[in-house]
C-alpha cells in the first residue's frame, strides 16, 4: 500500500525584500503582531492538503497559498518583508510536491500540531523536518502571548475557541459582557460565574452536567480533549497552566440535553504567555 503522507517539511524564513539578509535576531526584530489563530489543512479526497472551513484568520489575506510547485523548483525569495513562508513537502498523487503558504505570523514563533499520531512540534529554526506518516489533518498555529475575545453561546456544547496553549505555560480568562441562562423563558440570567440574583434551587442539580457540584449556568473550560482532567471552573476570572498542547474549549456547565432551552451568551477575553 502507497503511504499517503511520507514527510513534512516546514521551511520557515522571515521574507526581506531583498532575498538572504536575515538573520534570527532580525527575523524578531521585523515582526508584529501575530496575524492568525490558527491554519487547518485537511487531506481531500484528491490526496491534496487543502485549507479547512475553519481555519481563521485576524487579518486580511493572512493567508494566502500561492501555488503547488515542481519539487525542484525553489520557493519565492522575494516576498512582501514582516511575513514568514511555510513550505510543505508531502507526496501528492505519486509525486513530490510543495505547497507554499505566506503567513503573516508577526512575533509568533510556530507550532505545528498533527492529527493522527497526534504529536506537537514548536517551530522556531530555519528548517525543521517532521516524519507525520498517516497524518490527516495538520494545524499551523502560532506560539504568541497574545489577548483575543472570544463569545460563548449557552445553547451549544463544547467550543472550540481557537486560541491555542502551549503545555506548562500560564493563560487567563475573565469575563468581559453578556448574559446567559439555563432557562430562555424561566430562568434568571447570570454572567460567567453563574450566580443569578435569586437564584433558583436547581442551578446545581447533578443532572449530567460536565462538572457536577457547580453552578450550570457557569463557564466551565477544558484543554482539547481533557481526557484525564476535570472540567476547569473558569467562571468570571481564571488564571490556570495548560496540561496539554491543544486548543482551549469552553460552554456552559450545562448537560447535553438541556442545551437547547438555555439562551444568551457571554463574551470574555483569553490571555496566552506561550513563550
Amino acid at each position: 500500500m502507497i503511504r499517503r503522507l511520507l514527510s513534512f517539511s516546514i521551511l520557515l524564513t522571515a521574507m526581506f525584500a531583498v532575498a538572504g539578509c536575515g538573520s534570527s535576531s532580525q527575523v524578531n526584530a521585523v515582526l508584529g503582531d501575530a496575524g492568525f489563530r490558527f491554519i487547518d489543512l485537511v487531506l481531500n479526497a484528491d490526496n491534496e492538503f487543502v485549507v479547512g472551513a475553519d481555519t481563521i484568520l485576524l487579518a486580511r489575506d493572512a493567508i494566502q497559498l500561492i501555488t503547488t510547485i515542481p519539487q525542484n523548483q525553489s520557493p519565492p525569495a522575494n516576498v512582501k518583508s514582516g511575513y514568514i513562508q511555510v513550505s510543505i513537502l508531502y507526496l501528492k498523487r505519486g509525486v513530490y510536491a510543495q505547497d507554499i503558504y505566506r503567513i503573516n505570523s508577526g512575533k509568533a514563533s510556530l507550532g505545528i500540531l498533527f492529527e493522527g499520531g497526534k504529536t506537537f512540534e514548536s517551530i522556531s529554526a530555519n528548517k525543521v523536518d517532521i516524519d507525520a506518516t498517516q497524518t490527516r489533518q495538520i494545524w499551523i498555529v502560532p506560539l504568541q502571548n497574545a489577548t483575543s475575545k472570544v463569545t460563548i453561546s449557552a445553547s451549544k456544547g463544547w467550543q472550540n475557541t481557537g486560541i491555542f496553549l502551549v503545555r506548562g505555560k500560564e493563560y487567563k480568562v475573565k469575563y468581559l459582557s453578556g448574559l446567559w441562562s439555563i432557562s430562555k423563558t424561566t430562568g434568571k440570567t447570570s454572567d460567567a460565574a453563574g450566580q443569578p440574583v435569586n437564584a433558583p434551587r436547581n442551578l446545581i442539580c447533578h443532572c449530567g452536567e460536565p462538572l457536577p457540584g457547580y453552578s450550570t449556568q457557569a463557564l466551565i473550560g477544558r484543554v482539547g480533549s481533557g481526557l484525564g482532567n476535570a472540567p476547569l471552573e473558569v467562571g468570571d476570572d481564571f488564571v490556570g497552566v495548560a496540561y496539554d498542547n491543544d486548543f482551549l474549549y469552553l460552554r456552559m456547565n450545562l448537560a447535553d440535553q438541556l442545551l437547547p432551552f438555555s439562551g444568551g451568551s457571554v463574551t470574555v477575553s483569553v490571555e496566552t504567555n506561550n513563550y
